[in-house]
């Protein structure tokens, strides 16, 4: 037990190097005349902290995609901003917007105990939604951020890859 703790442990540790580190040595170790026994399961573990390493990069980097997402529609604050994003049904919507405006229409801290929490819960289970004020339907929307292509704010257009 205490063996296998430690190894599991020894691969956490290797699955928070960079992937690029870990790429190097497995190719150091792919390019040796004789691996042996050690050799293999260096091999094999390395490969398995690459694969971790590789998945919590691109975990961090669409995080903070989303959030710098966040920042630019929250940048217009009672300006408009035009979001193009992708909808749940795959059609794809351009939404203008007012950030600002959605504050006077929320209740906050006058909402009942069971609405603020509902709006935590939310808020915890759905990061990537974004609650906004629609201009043009004069409602509160949500866009998912994970999904938005094009924001336009400040008199800038800002390009994005979607996911």
């Amino acid at each position: 037990m205490k063996a296998r703790a430690a190894d599991e442990a020894q691969q956490a540790a290797m699955a928070h190097r960079p992937s690029a580190d870990l790429w190097a040595e497995i190719q150091n170790l792919e390019n040796c005349d004789r691996l042996g026994h050690d050799g293999m399961a260096r091999l094999s573990d390395l490969r398995r902290a690459y694969d971790a390493s590789c998945k919590r990069e691109a975990e961090e980097a669409a995080a903070a995609d989303i959030e710098r997402k966040r920042q630019l529609i929250a940048s217009a604050k009672g300006r408009f901003a035009s979001v193009t994003f992708i909808k749940k049904d795959g059609s794809t919507r351009v939404m203008r917007v007012q950030p600002a405006t959605l504050r006077q229409h929320v209740k906050g801290p006058d909402a009942s105990e069971l609405a603020r929490r509902a709006t935590q819960t939310r808020a915890e289970r759905h990061p990537h939604l974004l609650p906004v004020w629609d201009a043009e339907a004069q409602a509160p929307r949500s866009v998912n951020l994970a999904t938005v292509s094009r924001i336009a704010v400040n008199g800038s257009v800002h390009e994005f890859r979607a996911n």
